[in-house]
């Protein structure tokens, strides 16, 4: 397995994967499909993709595992939240691997690399929002040292989800 910084070539990558990666995770929340499918089609989009790959402040990984790209990670850089005294802080956006390659170590691989990118930032914290009922991320997280500091409500089409906000002190 090896992991590589991801470039504007791998939008459409990014694309296919958030979509099928976020439907293989919750995509069984959802009683109206159409406010899923909404949802990824303007959430994934490849421009939008574009714009946000560009932004100096979002570092984006994909994870191989022989040839196949099997998920991707993404750090949101100067990234201060309210459940967060310090504003030098950092947002673990996103740690997304295929259903079938979970369970291999590649999850914390790329924590662990995000974690790096926090520290070189001259971060004083990380932090990320997790569905509560996303027990196995949860674990994953406090097994990392991860605190929950907060919570908040986010909705997605008529759909409401209680996440918790989890930090790091780094």
């Amino acid at each position: 397995m090896c992991i590589r910084v991801a470039t504007i070539d791998d939008v459409y990558e990014i694309s296919f994967l958030g979509k099928k990666t976020f439907d293989q995770s919750f995509g069984d929340l959802f009683e109206d499909r159409k406010d899923l499918t909404d949802y990824l089609d303007r959430t994934f989009s490849v421009e939008k993709l574009k714009g946000s790959i560009i932004n100096s402040h979002n570092v984006y990984w994909l994870p191989y595992y022989g040839n196949a790209v099997v998920g991707y990670a993404k750090i949101q850089l100067n990234s201060p939240s309210e459940f967060i005294e310090s504003t030098k802080s950092c947002k673990l956006q996103k740690i997304y691997v295929l259903k079938e390659y979970l369970s291999q170590g590649i999850g914390a691989q790329l924590n662990q690399l995000i974690y790096d990118k926090a520290i070189s930032n001259n971060s004083q914290y990380i932090w990320l929002s997790v569905l509560k009922s996303n027990e196995k991320a949860v674990r994953f997280y406090e097994r990392n040292l991860y605190t929950i500091t907060g919570e908040h409500l986010f909705s997605i089409g008529k759909e409401y989800f209680d996440f918790w906000v989890m930090s790091k002190k780094l």
